[in-house]
């Protein structure tokens, strides 16, 4: 569990300081293609993060029961 964390902090730290970056420079340049590309990799790096979080309070829950 500790290692889907720590997966899931280096996912958000690439969309924040890489993706968000370029997003912001292709709305501020106009440059709306580029825009909508890292649109896109935002959200599938996001949709990921969510997915490795259901996996993360999966396992919380099924330790907890067991």
């Amino acid at each position: 569990m500790a290692s889907l964390g720590v997966a899931m902090v280096a996912i958000f730290m690439y969309i924040r300081f890489s993706l968000y970056k370029k997003l912001s420079r292709a709305v501020t340049e106009s440059e709306w293609d580029a825009g909508c590309a890292a649109y896109a990799q935002i959200r599938t790096w996001i949709s990921i993060n969510l997915g490795l979080g259901v996996v993360v309070l999966l396992v919380t829950l099924l330790r907890w029961t067991a």
